[in-house]
């Protein structure tokens, strides 16, 4: 069975959470700074690349002609942007103890607006123009494969339970992650669909191209707003001045030493299913347990219970 038809009952819904970290310690991953900037490099970064991939599926919507993609593309716009919303609700966390972060963010959002219609500005015929709308969505798509990653190694580790960190932050984090497991197909989806059935060929290989700039980008990405938070915490200035491979290789020792973080090279390993022209995100999470594990966040069931009330 496709996977396509495995997902045909199941509608993402939109969840609007809220979360107050006003109570919430510097190092929120307790005892571990290079965790913690690590993992909150994410708030710098993901809020700038969710709304742009919120523009680029808005502007991709004319385009889908099946119903059922086209109220999954709705309901991935409306989890991305609330997502983001959260994230911009840490910033303020950030802010609060100290870290300069607007600078860089706004340096973020200048680089997303730049190529969010045409790369740097180049005026495009409409021919090309569609043509580069399918390429944002690849690269959404490509994105879409780490955070798939991400969400799963989340599910199965469960690296921040135990009372290892603060339980807000945990469940921002890990709703979230769940959310990426839960719509980890859309992006795909939308861009095989815009591709056309015919040309399977050429969407396989334009992709591959797009991962080629996607993975040291991202990577470089999160290194680059690590660094920025790193430099500005006395506890953890050492990490500041690790280099792009040292840190790199920090994630794997971290990893094997408190499961806290994602292994950078496992995170790359999983590329190898990418590579495959039978790919399909379907099979890299599982749906049933990123709804189990969004149902049991103590956001989503303050949100439940706020809706009874109502």
């Amino acid at each position: 069975m496709h996977p396509k038809q495995r997902l045909e009952n199941h509608y993402l819904e939109q969840r609007r959470v809220q979360f107050d970290f006003s109570l919430t310690p510097e190092h929120w991953i307790y005892d571990n700074p290079f965790a913690t900037h690590l993992i909150n490099a994410v708030h710098l970064i993901l809020p700038v690349g969710e709304l742009w991939m919120c523009r680029t599926f808005n502007q991709a919507l004319p385009y889908v002609t099946d119903e059922k993609l086209r109220a999954d593309v709705k309901g991935f716009i409306h989890q991305e942007a609330h997502h983001a919303a959260a994230h911009k609700v840490a910033q303020d966390y950030l802010r609060h103890y100290g870290y300069e972060i607007d600078e860089f963010i706004a340096s973020l959002d200048t680089i997303a607006k730049q190529i969010n219609t045409a790369p740097l500005g180049l005026g495009f015929s409409k021919n090309l123009e569609h043509r580069w709308l399918i390429i944002r969505v690849g690269i959404s798509a490509a994105v879409e494969h780490f955070t798939t990653m991400l969400g799963t190694w989340c599910l199965n580790d469960q690296p921040w339970q135990n009372k290892t960190a603060d339980e807000m932050m945990s469940d921002l984090m890990t709703w979230h992650l769940a959310e990426e497991v839960e719509h980890r197909s859309v992006a795909f989806d939308l861009y095989m669909h815009l591709c056309g059935e015919e040309n399977k060929v050429f969407a396989y290989l334009q992709r591959q191209i797009i991962m080629t700039a996607v993975a040291p980008g991202f990577t470089l990405a999160i290194y680059q707003c690590f660094k920025k938070l790193a430099q500005q915490d006395a506890q953890a200035k050492s990490f500041h001045r690790y280099g792009l491979l040292r840190s790199l290789a920090q994630t794997v020792i971290e990893n094997g030493r408190s499961k806290q973080v994602p292994s950078f090279f496992s995170m790359m390993l999983s590329l190898r299913h990418w590579l495959k022209p039978s790919y399909h995100p379907f099979y890299e999470g599982d749906t049933f347990k990123a709804l189990q594990v969004i149902d049991n966040s103590p956001a989503v069931k303050a949100l439940t219970q706020q809706l009874r009330v109502c």
